[in-house]
């Protein structure tokens, strides 16, 4: 506790540097288990601190994360791993030992479940940059859990590791919460979807209870003909277990309580009530918590067996595009130009025709090599009417979740509008991408505001979709985002100009919003 007096917390990096040193040095010594668990229990609030902090620098951006940013990754993975190993320490002391104050006092327990927890936590870490989990991290966390539920003590209430005043943990809750966290499909949530769905679970994780024993019918009616399993031998990702797989390391989630709580919730909200009031935060609009709700749902309480819009595999190549710019550049063939033949040429444009008898077209020139040397390879794994899934061949850009993209398949001749539903990043941070196509047949247009304060405004690139009857889906304008607000009136350029009034959002994106329009 001295030496903590001497670690400046507030300056993150050194700090968390001093303490992954002393935790690795606390785990080369062999001392007593109540004394090093005296320490790791005296650590944990800093460690806390520096570890939320620091991951602030590599979580909620773009991937593959930059050089700096993985190696701030690989420490905070360090540190929660030096702290799982302090505890494991503990565990196979205490364990290991036939009587005793520690093993009576219901310490296993206790360290049972914080390396458990910080097996957990580094799972969590490859979710915020939707990096792969490797086989052994998931071998860690089964073979922990294992453990305590060989010695009977899975279920034993301790002190929570972060919120010291709530209700107690367990080695279950945080295992189950692990699992959880994992069906959410972290790949396809935003960084912010996937701390509430945490936080959600934290609180909701007495709900759930793991059993060897499969649910029975009538429960199986109610989550799901496969219940959701995980196989404490293996090392794998949570997964529905077939009515024909009965290996003894199976464990099956019971979620029937976790199942009425969120729809007791989904049926309030509806009535008007609010998420604050529910438990479910201050930060959240009613509708957004209802949407993730029922997402959630459908993930850890139903078993959807089959995709609405099958895949099926396939092969070749893709090119992949990003950007309003090099969309309309890589759409129209050209570079954009300002498209009113009335618009006054600049000074160097009037020098140039006076020199040259023409404006100068190099700065084209430039950008159209630019944008032709920008056009990214990816492999096709698989693909359905609705979208793609890809793997980088080469490129260097970095994606986040629902950004604007056009790809455009080795047999095509046009490119196709979409965003990016999810995304994952492999041990080489090699990227690969869901995209769903946007419908409709993208051409380039231009826009620019109307009204007094807009007459002088420049035009700027945009994206026009065509309407395909068969989806219902009317024709519609793809805008940079900010653009829409209800009954707007903007010009847009499409061979002329002409005034359309935006009616409605069809989605919304990260940089992009596809707006349905009528005429003005």
């Amino acid at each position: 506790m001295e030496w903590l007096q001497t670690v400046p917390l507030i300056n993150v990096g050194p700090s968390h540097g001093r303490l992954l040193s002393e935790l690795e040095e606390l785990n080369s010594c062999e001392i007593p288990a109540s004394e090093r668990l005296k320490i790791l229990e005296t650590l944990l609030e800093p460690i806390l601190f520096v570890q939320s902090e620091h991951a602030k620098k590599f979580s909620s951006r773009a991937v593959p994360l930059a050089k700096q940013e993985r190696e701030i990754l690989l420490s905070v993975m360090a540190l929660w791993h030096a702290l799982g190993v302090g505890y494991q320490h503990c565990m196979q002391s205490i364990g290991s030992a036939a009587t005793g104050l520690l093993a009576g006092s219901g310490q296993l327990a206790l360290v049972s479940q914080r390396a458990v927890w910080c097996a957990s936590q580094i799972l969590q870490e490859h979710y915020k940059c939707y990096l792969d989990v490797a086989p052994s991290d998931w071998a860690l966390l089964h073979s922990l859990y294992a453990f305590a539920e060989e010695r009977k003590l899975s279920g034993d209430p301790v002190d929570h590791p972060v919120h010291k005043s709530s209700d107690k943990t367990s080695c279950m809750d945080a295992y189950a919460q692990a699992l959880m966290l994992n069906t959410a499909n972290p790949n396809e949530q935003t960084s912010r979807q996937l701390s509430i769905a945490a936080r959600w679970l934290e609180l909701w994780g007495h709900k759930i209870m793991i059993s060897a024993k499969r649910p029975t019918a009538k429960k199986d009616v109610e989550v799901g003909a496969r219940p959701l399993t995980a196989d404490i031998a293996g090392n794998g990702a949570p997964f529905r277990a077939e009515p024909s797989d009965a290996r003894a390391s199976l464990r099956f989630l019971e979620v029937n309580d976790l199942s009425n709580s969120i729809r007791k919730r989904v049926a309030l909200l509806r009535k008007g009530d609010n998420p604050a009031s529910l438990g479910l935060g201050e930060d959240l609009a009613s509708q957004f918590a209802e949407q993730l709700l029922l997402q959630l749902h459908r993930l850890w309480c139903e078993d959807k067996q089959s995709r609405a819009v099958p895949r099926k595999s396939a092969s070749g190549k893709s090119d992949l595009i990003l950007g309003m710019s090099s969309l309309h550049f890589h759409v129209t063939g050209r570079p954009f130009r300002q498209p009113s033949s009335n618009a006054e040429l600049s000074k160097t444009q009037h020098e140039e025709i006076a020199t040259f008898g023409r404006i100068a077209t190099r700065d084209e020139d430039d950008f159209s090599k630019n944008q032709l040397a920008a056009i990214e390879s990816w492999q096709i794994i698989d693909e359905s009417i609705a979208g793609l899934r890809l793997e980088r061949v080469s490129g260097q850009n970095r994606y986040v979740h629902a950004q604007l993209v056009a790809a455009r398949p080795a047999d095509s001749k046009v490119y196709m509008l979409g965003t990016i539903r999810w995304l994952a990043v492999d041990a080489n941070y090699v990227a690969k991408l869901g995209v769903r196509l946007l419908p409709g047949i993208p051409r380039g247009i231009a826009i620019r505001a109307t009204g007094i304060n807009a007459m002088n405004d420049r035009y700027l690139p945009a994206m026009a979709l065509s309407a395909v009857p068969a989806l219902k889906s009317p024709e519609s304008l793809v805008l940079p985002v900010g653009w829409f607000k209800p009954q707007r009136v903007i010009d847009v350029f499409d061979e002329q100009s002409r005034p359309l009034r935006m009616t409605g959002v069809l989605d919304r994106g990260t940089d992009f919003e596809r707006v349905s329009f009528e005429p003005a």
